[in-house]
């Protein structure tokens, strides 16, 4: 059941959406906070926070309609963010904090592959 990249999408849409989205827009300072990040600005805080419940709602028609095309992209490129997290960590940017946000987009991409996989494996019979 886990095993279902439509759910691995529907997921992390959900958590782009609330979390990120929402938390970002509503409650910034909390949000970033929480992990020893600064709003600064937070009128662009504010913005992140909408494109990402944007960037979510993709991710669940993407999971709704069945776009594979999409699930499948979506893991080199969450991967990407993960590792741009990872360097901005290590280039001293940014602090500890964001290895959170890149541990959570690092899982999504494979438990989204690990399904994609699986199911790959159905269809064929193995």
């Amino acid at each position: 059941m886990f095993m279902n990249s439509k759910l691995s999408m529907q997921a992390f849409g959900l958590y782009l959406i609330l979390v990120a989205g929402l938390g970002l827009i509503f409650v910034p300072h909390f949000m970033l906070g929480m992990f020893g990040l600064s709003a600064g600005d937070d009128a662009w805080v504010r913005m992140v926070g909408m494109l990402a419940s944007i960037i979510g709602a993709y991710y669940m028609v993407a999971a709704t309609t069945g776009a594979q095309e999409f699930i499948r992209w979506s893991i080199p490129l969450r991967v990407y963010a993960a590792s741009f997290m990872v360097f901005l960590f290590i280039s001293g940017t940014l602090p500890v904090g964001i290895l959170l946000f890149a541990a959570t987009e690092l899982a999504g991409a494979i438990w989204t592959w690990a399904a994609l996989k699986s199911e790959m494996q159905s269809s064929t019979g193995q």
